[in-house]
C-alpha cells in the first residue's frame, strides 16, 4: 500500500513538473505576460514574401503581355478585338492595386484585388472566345478556334 501510495506522489510529481518546467521556461515581457514566440524567422518571412510579390508581379507583366499578343493577332485577321481591348485595360489598371496590396502585405486587399482579376480574366476570354466565334460563325471552325484560346492559359494566377 506505501508502495502505491509513493508511486502515486512520485507519478503525479512528475505530471506537475511536466506541465509546470514548460510555462515557466517560456519567455515574458516586462509585465511578466508570456511573450510571443515566432516559430519562424522575421528574416525569412520577408525574404519569402519579397520573392512571392517578385514573381507574382512577374506573371501578371506576362499574362498582360501574352493577352496583347493575341489580340495583335486577331487584328491581324481583322477580327473585331475592341471589347477585348477594353477588358484588357481595365486588367492593366489593376496592376497599381496589385502591387500596393503585395508592398504592404495587405493579405485582404490582395484577395480582393485577386477576385477581382480573375473575374476580368474570364471576361477577357469569354470575349476573345465571343470575337472569334462573331468572325467565323458559330460553327466547326469557331468551335476550333475557341478551342485554341483555351488551350493559351491566359489569366492564371
Amino acid at each position: 500500500m506505501k508502495k502505491n501510495l509513493l508511486a502515486g506522489a512520485l507519478v503525479a510529481l512528475c505530471l506537475i513538473g511536466m506541465l509546470a518546467l514548460p510555462v515557466s521556461a517560456a519567455p515574458t515581457t516586462t509585465s511578466g505576460t508570456p511573450a510571443k514566440v515566432s516559430a519562424v524567422d522575421q528574416g525569412l518571412k520577408d525574404d519569402l514574401w519579397a520573392n512571392h510579390m517578385q514573381y507574382r508581379l512577374a506573371r501578371y507583366d506576362m499574362n498582360v503581355e501574352q493577352a496583347g499578343a493575341v489580340i495583335a493577332i486577331l487584328q491581324k485577321y481583322n477580327i473585331d478585338v475592341s471589347s477585348c481591348q477594353a477588358t484588357l485595360d481595365s486588367i492593366r489598371a489593376e496592376r497599381a492595386d496589385l502591387q500596393s496590396a503585395l508592398q504592404s502585405k495587405d493579405r485582404e486587399k490582395l484577395k480582393a484585388v485577386n477576385e477581382q482579376l480573375k473575374t476580368l480574366w474570364k471576361q477577357f476570354l469569354q470575349e476573345v472566345k465571343d470575337a472569334i466565334k462573331s468572325h467565323y460563325g458559330k460553327g466547326t471552325a469557331g468551335t476550333t478556334a475557341a478551342g485554341a484560346v483555351d488551350s493559351l492559359g491566359l489569366g492564371s494566377a
